[in-house]
């Protein structure tokens, strides 16, 4: 019986470590098997209102966690209501941006007690006044003188040495020889260069040329040089040299009193390239110096001093009767000229314009919002809730349910201002204009990212 019981305590012993030994593995089976148990996801709503406690439809409501690493974006709906479901409980920072109003933003604790709804309540967007977005001086000079170059007289003759800008840009030494040849070579210039050739001949001036092809050749390389002197040395070798700008700036406010002042103090004074007017050396000197060059090719004086003094007041005068006819008949009809102050801004070819759309995606024409402001140099140029409107139709593809989901999107314009600014699904040109957008949080409505199909002039940014 002794042994029997120490074999029984032992056995025993034995079942009661297989027990255990099952117990633990059953134990460690039903903990793998049980559903991981996550944090419970939760929801934020809210509500956006005006000023007045009217309910604000369109607006755009974007959910970005607090360290930045994620961002969901819904809009509002009729009521001016938004929700985002399925949220992690933490920190997260809300936005909410509608055309016409201020930029709205909040912090909130998603999956706290007793959490209370988001209530934007937006203000009025402050009045903002034109700004002028000003390249550096060279590059606001190019493109002053692009206008520049267009400008004629009656729309035929050339009238490029007069600025209508308000603050033109100094010219670089580069620019005033191009602005000098772009006066010489033109076509008009060369015509009337030889009308002046022919009217000297018929009535015999300069008798020493002679008559004929030889006598009219003559006269007209000496006319075209001399024209060829008076614009290099005036317009482009002195005025580099001194400083000086080679154009006349048109007045075009003050009384008729001031401005008949104004025309005849410019013939003796211009501005410098620092802004500041001066006396101005380059006409004096360059009147001279084209004086004396005119020696060697128009027949000799006997009394070339008083010929110099002669041009030099002739000069003078010259200017004087010139800047009167300007500021007070020629300006009338010189065509295309542009504004004062009125600087272009150009949307580059690429630039992204976020939006969101109005209704539900489906095929036919669609509406879409601007989400953000979209900037052209500097300054914003079209303000969230600017309207774009395209065609969407069907690319292909069909889902389980048999619905279609592949859509292209096709003939989109941003309207800013009184442009039409086209746009595009790629960035880069080509591709296959395929849609690529998200779905909006809890609605049928869409948001995507297009791109300015090609560089646009737009007016000036607010």
């Amino acid at each position: 019986m002794k042994g029997f019981r120490i074999c029984l305590i032992a056995d025993n012993g034995v079942v009661t470590m297989r027990l255990l030994v099952w117990a633990a593995v059953l134990t460690a089976l039903v903990a793998g098997w049980a559903p991981a148990q996550t944090a419970a996801a939760v929801a934020v709503d809210g509500t956006v209102k005006d000023g007045a406690g009217l309910a604000v439809a369109g607006a755009i409501v974007t959910l970005q966690t607090a360290a930045g690493a994620g961002q969901r974006t819904t809009a509002t709906d009729q009521a001016g209501a938004f929700h985002f479901g399925d949220v992690a409980a933490g920190s997260y920072n809300v936005t909410v941006a509608a055309g016409g109003f201020a930029l709205w933003t909040a912090n909130v604790m998603a999956g706290v007690l007793n959490q209370a709804p988001v209530a934007a309540v937006l203000e009025v967007a402050p009045v903002t006044s034109a700004i002028e977005v000003t390249p550096p001086p060279k590059e606001l000079a190019a493109e002053q003188l692009k206008s520049e170059e267009k400008q004629r007289v009656l729309g035929v003759f050339p009238h490029f040495l007069v600025t209508y800008e308000p603050n033109p840009a100094p010219l670089t030494a580069a620019q005033k020889f191009h602005l000098g040849f772009k006066t010489l070579v033109d076509p008009v210039t060369l015509l009337g260069t030889g009308i002046d050739a022919g009217i000297q001949q018929a009535q015999n001036k300069y008798p020493e040329f002679g008559q004929g092809v030889e006598g009219y050749a003559k006269r007209f390389g000496a006319r075209y040089t001399s024209h060829l002197s008076g614009v290099m040395i005036h317009h482009v070798i002195l005025q580099a040299v001194f400083h000086q700008d080679p154009r006349y700036f048109y007045k075009n406010t003050g009384s008729f009193r001031s401005r008949v002042w104004y025309s005849i103090w410019t013939a003796f004074v211009c501005k410098g390239d620092n802004g500041r007017w001066q006396p101005d050396y380059s006409d004096v000197i360059g009147g001279a110096a084209a004086s004396q060059v005119s020696r060697l090719y128009y027949p000799y004086t006997s009394r070339p001093w008083l010929r110099l003094f002669h041009n030099v007041l002739e000069g003078f005068g010259g200017r004087a009767e010139d800047h009167l006819l300007e500021q007070f008949v020629v300006h009338r009809f010189t065509t295309h000229t542009r504004k004062p102050g009125m600087l272009r801004k150009v949307l580059a070819e690429g630039t992204a314009a976020p939006l969101v759309s109005e209704g539900d995606l489906s095929a036919g024409p669609m509406t879409f919002v601007l989400a953000s402001d979209l900037e052209a140099g500097g300054a914003t140029v079209a303000k969230v809730g600017a309207i774009a409107e395209g065609q969407v139709s069907y690319a292909g593809g069909m889902s389980g349910a048999g619905e279609p989901v592949r859509w292209r999107l096709e003939h989109v314009h941003l309207k800013v201002g009184n442009v039409d600014v086209p746009l595009r699904s790629n960035q880069a040109k080509g591709g296959d204009g395929a849609l690529v957008y998200r779905q909006l949080e809890g609605s049928g409505r869409i948001t995507l990212v297009l791109y300015v199909a090609s560089d646009v002039v737009v007016g000036p940014g607010k």
